[in-house]
Formats: structure tokens, C-alpha cells, sequence
């Protein structure tokens, strides 16, 4: 009894649980895992595009296992293939994403609804948004970034779950794959024809439209490489003229001090003549040998003392050491100004000479260079407005930079290139948010001559958004391209299938008892219609007649096999095989075929089980719960039976009223016993609900076994001999009991 309650509990289980999770298949489970980690594979590998683009192609799988087995082997092999993108993105959002697709998808199967118009409704509705979020919220993406992120993955989106379906339709070994979903309604070819072509005239636009946008960016990425390399090549030719100009004056100045005459209490008119020839500087300055000032210009920067010699020393200043001691021209890094302002300048100086001693330096001539000129040189890049200028000495410190960048001359110039994620032809960098991933300039270098590095950059966005508008005509081409495939198809399966509906209308059963010689005559079926249809017609009509003359003929046979047919039945009726209660087979079949399993097994030299098993006080039972009760009992123990000894070869049959045999061949001896114990001990455990009253029981089995070797003896009635007696002795040691001999 207690079996038997077992198993109906676990069948009401299975099939309530069923409404949920539905029994897991080791052929669905092995399809979803292998495509699962082909999917996982492929997404390993991305096809990079532009940016942050990558067209994944792996979760192909997950739509073909959404639309054959449905959401939760979907969702194992979304599992897979979302793991190999969070390998490649280190991202776990493509876990919430594409695991929720799968389930969307494989759902929308189960209603029904075509995979294409699944996974437009899932990007729209569910993917972008959770996308957007989860960019804005969690991966601290500019808002600018969002709208391309999130419309690129529903185009890819879009595409996979195309060429999935298309797969399926392509790949004849899915067609008849074995317990696959099925439509829920039988679809028209008209239905099944439009969809067809809507699937691949969106996987034609969609692929077609992202070669073209990937040319179409890639140009453009080239037009603005070479854009920011002619600018910096210009610019960086134009700041090394004027610092190559610039220092061809301090020199000629110094060497004409050099080879000059003129008394040092001179130099301060011969400066100021200079220094109003060569707007370039800012001030000029003239040092003795001790790096005092004897002269400057212009004059109203300098603090009038009563005498030239007291004016501040540069002798600490390293244009100063640099000119004086080496003996050479020097170019100074940028640095802070101090006795004339403190402006951030480049000072450019150079040694002056003894007229009578060309080796003894007596003074240096120095220039501030006046460094609005690169605010004047980035003012006039008219055609680039978005462009902007960096200066660096060699000491990579800032010397310029353009005012919409805000950084301060001086600081050292720190900035991250591109991250890895974002694939473009050009060399990206972040400048003011170093550890973000999302590039924000786009730069070309250039160095001078002296060692300075000039940047010419170029904010990311504009092309992002130029990328963008390119995805979004794409998503409106495909739209429209859909609805007019739409049309386009329905017209076009109409003719196909109008005249198919026409004919089948004609021809079918309504139509048998018409005349042979009726025409078929519509609009639809003239010179305009297809050879194949207009030839299927004329067969149709040809085979009709034929079919109407035998008919009769068909009639007559049929009416007499009928005939046959129940006299059969009445024959096999009384050589039925079965117990038609319990579906086990009868006492007359186990008798028949005792003899060819026990001489099998005796060809083998194998074990034989024969074991016979009573039902405790079953009497009681249909005294007490009627023979509805009974007869239920007797059902839920065969049923019981069949589960538990279920090989092939095994013949279990109901031999009396609630007597049941076992004939066990090829069995495991050391095993047999325990398993005759482990169903005495599920059915016992077993509930039986009456189905007149719908009370329930439970009822317990004496059993008596016989193990012994197919020689043991070829009489049916010897073995049964053997396992009664073994029966009693159950009954006799207190009843739900197995005793069981082992014959050597």
C-alpha cells in the first residue's frame, strides 16, 4: 500500500510540476549542451566593427534551442554562450540580458509567436532598457554613449535571432528532430511563405546595412586621421618655424653683441631695438658674467633703482647657466616668470662673447617667448572648430593648451589611451576621466624638432553620434523594408496558393458525389497560372475519374475484409494474452511461455527468478471498499510492478484473483531479493484512493521466490511449487514478507 502511494504521489508531483519545469530529456539536454558550447566558442570570438561594436554570432544557438525545445533549455544554453562573453566583456549584465532573452524567446515559441517578431518585441520592450540602465547606473557610461550601446545590441540582437530561425528552416536534420516543439495552429503556406521572406530580407538588410556602416565609419575614421595628422603636421611646422625663428634671433642678437664695439651702457638701446623688431617675445633681458641685469625690455617692466648693477641676478636661472657656462643657444622647458610678471614662459638665451676673446663669455641676451602665439595659431584652425591643441616640453609638462580642455599650463600632461574595448582605426585617449573605458578625445601626435610634443585632438562623441544616426537609419530601412515585404509577399503568395486552395476546394470530399466530367473553370487558373499547379490540376483531374470507378469496387472489399476483420476479433478475443484489468499478461500466456524463457535461459547457463506474490487480506479490502476498491488496488500494484521490473525479457502477469507471477530471467541472484523488497516496501507505503468514495488505503504483499539456475527444472508447476511453499511461509512469519531460496 505504501508503494503505491508512493507512486501515485510522485506522478500527481511530476505532473504538477510539469505546469512549471517540464522532465528534462537526455537527447534535449545533450542538444542544448553541444550547441551550448559551440555558442560559447563563437562568442569568444566577436567580430569587431567600430567602437564598442562587436557582432556576437554565437547566441545563434540559443535561438535554434528556444525554437525546437523551448525557455528552460534555452536558458542552459544561454548559460553557455553568455559565458563566453563575460570572458571577453567582463561584463555581468550578459548574463541578465541574454539569459532573460533566451527565456523570452523560448516562451514566445511555447504562444506560438514567430522568433523574429520575439526578439523585435524583446529589445524593444525589455533589452534596451535594462541595457540603458544598466550602462548608466552600473558601468557609469556618458549619456552620450548610451543610445549607440544599447540600439547596436538590438540590431545584433535582431540578426542572430534571424539567422537562428533561418537555420532551423536550412538545416534539414532540425526538421523532424524528435520530440521538438510544434505549432500550436496550423499555419497557412501564404503565413509560412511572407515569413520566410521577411526573415531573409531582414538577415540580407541587417548584414548588408552593418558592411555598409562599417565601411561607411571606417572612412570616415580615415578622413579624420588624416585631418588631425595635417593639422599637427602643420601646426608642429609652424611652432618649429617660429621657435627655429625665434631662436635665430637671440642668437644673431648675441653674436652681434659679440662683435660689437659698443660700450655695455649702449645695450640697452640696441635690446629695445630688437625687441621692437621681434614682436615674438615677450620681454628681453641682457646679464653680465655675474647674471646681473644690465638691460630690458621694454623698459616699463623694469624697477627703476638708482643704478642698473642693482637690479635682481638670473645667475641662478638655468637659461642662464645653460647660455653662459655651455657656451650654446638653449631653449629652455616652460617655467614661471619672475622680475618681469609671473606669466608661464619659455625663455630662449645665448651667450655673449669678449670682441678681443671669442672663448670668454661676458653676458648672456635671453628672450621670453610670448606664448599667445599658440593661442593665436589654434584661433585661426577655422575649419576644425572642435579641435583642440596640446603643447609639451620635453619634460612632458604643459606649455599649452586650448582653453575648452581647462587645463593648467605648467602640470604635468597625464592622460589613458583608448581602452581596448572601443575598436577604431584612430588612437583614442581619456583625459580628465583616466580609468574610464569610454574614450573621450580622439588625437594625432606630432614631435618637434626640439623635443616638444604638440597633440591635436578631437572629441570622441561626433563620430559616436554620426555611428549612431548610421544604426538608426539602419533600424528604419529595416522597418520598412519589413512592411513592405509584407505586402510584397502576401501578393505574392496569393497567386501561389489561391489557385492550390481552389483546386483542393474542388477535388475534396464535398465534391465526390459530383459528376466526373464537371470543368474547373475560375479567373485564377488561365495561362497566368503556374505550369506546376495548372499540371497538378489536370492529374487531379484525371485520377478523379478513376478513383469514382473504383469506389464501388473499394466498397465491396472493404465490407468484406469488415467481415473478416471481426471474425478475427472474435478469435483473438478468446486467445487474448492480457488481463484486461491490470493490462499484465493472463495465467494462459505465462503458461505458453514458461518453457521457450526457461530454455533460454538453460542455453545461457543463467539464473531464473520465479516469484509468486499474494496480496494481504484482499478480501478485507473488498468487503470494506467494494470491488471498485479491489479492482483499483489490483491496478495500482501492476502498475507498481510494471515500474519496477521493467526489462524486456522480465513477464510479470496477474496468475489468479490477487495473485500475481514474476518470471525474472538473466537475473543478478545476490540482487533479486532486495529488489523484491524494495517494491513489498514502496507498495506498503503506497496510497490507494477508492474512486467510488475517494477513501484511501493501503495494502501490503506476502512473497514467495525461487532462485535457481534455468536447469534447476523445465516444469513450470515445479518452480510454482517451490516459490508457493516459500509463500506460506511468508504468510506464516506474519504476512508483507519476502522469502526467497536460493537454489544452488
Amino acid at each position: 500500500m505504501c508503494h503505491n502511494h508512493r507512486q501515485l504521489t510522485q506522478a500527481n508531483f511530476q505532473r504538477d510540476f510539469s505546469l512549471h519545469l517540464p522532465a528534462f530529456q537526455t537527447a534535449h539536454l545533450r542538444l542544448a549542451i553541444i550547441l551550448g558550447v559551440f555558442g560559447l566558442v563563437l562568442n569568444l570570438f566577436p567580430i569587431p566593427l567600430f567602437a564598442n561594436v562587436q557582432l556576437i554570432l554565437g547566441n545563434v544557438a540559443v535561438v535554434i534551442v528556444a525554437i525546437l525545445l523551448g525557455p528552460w533549455y534555452a536558458l542552459i544554453t544561454a548559460l553557455f554562450t553568455a559565458t563566453g562573453l563575460m570572458i571577453v566583456w567582463s561584463s555581468p549584465h550578459v548574463y541578465l540580458l541574454f539569459l532573460l532573452e533566451a527565456l523570452w524567446l523560448g516562451f514566445a515559441r511555447r504562444r506560438d509567436i514567430q522568433i523574429l517578431y520575439a526578439s523585435v518585441s524583446y529589445w524593444v520592450l525589455l533589452g534596451i532598457p535594462l541595457l540603458a540602465i544598466y550602462v548608466a547606473v552600473i558601468a557609469k557610461m556618458p549619456a552620450s554613449h548610451i543610445p549607440f550601446t544599447a540600439i547596436k545590441q538590438a540590431v545584433n540582437g535582431m540578426i542572430y535571432a534571424a539567422i537562428g530561425e533561418l537555420c532551423v528552416v536550412a538545416i534539414p536534420s532540425l526538421w523532424h528532430f524528435k520530440g521538438k516543439l510544434t505549432n500550436l495552429n496550423r499555419r497557412t503556406f501564404s503565413s509560412q511563405l511572407s515569413y520566410l521572406f521577411t526573415l531573409i530580407i531582414t538577415v540580407s538588410l541587417l548584414v548588408s546595412s552593418l558592411a555598409f556602416n562599417h565601411f561607411f565609419i571606417d572612412k570616415q575614421q580615415v578622413l579624420i586621421n588624416r585631418n588631425l595628422d595635417d593639422t599637427a603636421t602643420h601646426l608642429s611646422h609652424a611652432t618649429d618655424n617660429y621657435l627655429a625663428y625665434n631662436t635665430q634671433v637671440i642668437a644673431s642678437t648675441a653674436k652681434f653683441l659679440s662683435l660689437s664695439n659698443a660700450d655695455i651702457n649702449e645695450w640697452q638701446a640696441l635690446l629695445s631695438s630688437v625687441h621692437d623688431s621681434n614682436q615674438g617675445f615677450k620681454t628681453m633681458l641682457l646679464a653680465n658674467e655675474q647674471g646681473n641685469l644690465l638691460a630690458a625690455s621694454p623698459m616699463a617692466n623694469i624697477v627703476k633703482l638708482d643704478s642698473l648693477s642693482d637690479i635682481s641676478s638670473v645667475s641662478d636661472r638655468e637659461y642662464f647657466i645653460q647660455a653662459f657656462y655651455n657656451h650654446k643657444t638653449f631653449v629652455s622647458p616652460a617655467f614661471i616668470g619672475r622680475g618681469f610678471g609671473n606669466d608661464v614662459i619659455v625663455a630662449i638665451s645665448a651667450p655673449i662673447f669678449s670682441p678681443n676673446d671669442p672663448n670668454q663669455a661676458r653676458g648672456i641676451v635671453e628672450g621670453s617667448l610670448d606664448l599667445r602665439y599658440f593661442s593665436s595659431i589654434d584661433k585661426q584652425n577655422l575649419h576644425h572648430e572642435q579641435q583642440s591643441i596640446l603643447l609639451t616640453d620635453e619634460n612632458n609638462n604643459l606649455i599649452y593648451a586650448s582653453e575648452g580642455l581647462g587645463l593648467a599650463p605648467l602640470t604635468p600632461l597625464s592622460f589613458s589611451k583608448g581602452s581596448e574595448i572601443y575598436r577604431a582605426r584612430l588612437q583614442l585617449m581619456n583625459l580628465h576621466n583616466l580609468d574610464s573605458n569610454t574614450p573621450e578625445y580622439i588625437y594625432a601626435q606630432h614631435k618637434l624638432n626640439n623635443g616638444w610634443q604638440l597633440y591635436v585632438l578631437e572629441p570622441f562623441v561626433p563620430l559616436l553620434k554620426l555611428a549612431e544616426r548610421q544604426y538608426v537609419n539602419t533600424v528604419i530601412l529595416l522597418f520598412c523594408s519589413l512592411v513592405g515585404a509584407f505586402f510584397i509577399t502576401k501578393a505574392i503568395s496569393k497567386l501561389l496558393t489561391e489557385p492550390l486552395s481552389l483546386l483542393a476546394q474542388h477535388f475534396g470530399p464535398a465534391k465526390q458525389e459530383k459528376a466526373s466530367d464537371e470543368k474547373f473553370e475560375h479567373d485564377l487558373l488561365d495561362k497566368s497560372t503556374p505550369k506546376e499547379i495548372y499540371s497538378l490540376y489536370e492529374s487531379l483531374a484525371s485520377n478523379q475519374q478513376a478513383l469514382l470507378e473504383h469506389q464501388q469496387e473499394l466498397e465491396q472489399k472493404v465490407q468484406q475484409r469488415t467481415q473478416d476483420l471481426e471474425a478475427a476479433n472474435v478469435k483473438l478475443k478468446d486467445l487474448a494474452e492480457r488481463d484486461p484489468l491490470t493490462n499484465l499478461y493472463n495465467r494462459r500466456y505465462t503458461e505458453h511461455q514458461f518453457p521457450h524463457i526457461q530454455q533460454m535461459c538453460e542455453r545461457g547457463q543463467d539464473a531464473m527468478t520465479l516469484a509468486i506474490l499474494d496480496l494481504d487480506h484482499f478480501k478485507q479490502i473488498n468487503d470494506t471498499y467494494g470491488h471498485l476498491g479491489g479492482d483499483e488496488c489490483l491496478k495500482v500494484v501492476a502498475e507498481l510492478l510494471s515500474s519496477l521490473f521493467k526489462r524486456d525479457i522480465d513477464l510479470i502477469s496477474r496468475y489468479g484473483g490477487e495473485e500475481f507471477l514474476l518470471i525474472l530471467p538473466m537475473c543478478n541472484a545476490l540482487k533479486v531479493e532486495a529488489h523484491l523488497n524494495e517494491f513489498k516496501r514502496q507498495l506498503a507505503g503506497t496510497v490507494i484512493i477508492n474512486p467510488q468514495d475517494h477513501r484511501s488505503f493501503k495494502v501490503t504483499a506476502s512473497i514467495g521466490a525461487v532462485i535457481a539456475n534455468a536447469t534447476y527444472s523445465d516444469s513450470l508447476e515445479y518452480w510454482l511449487k517451490q516459490a508457493d511453499n516459500n509463500l506460506y511461509l511468508a504468510k506464516e512469519q506474519g504476512r508483507d514478507r519476502v522469502v526467497c531460496s536460493l537454489i544452488v
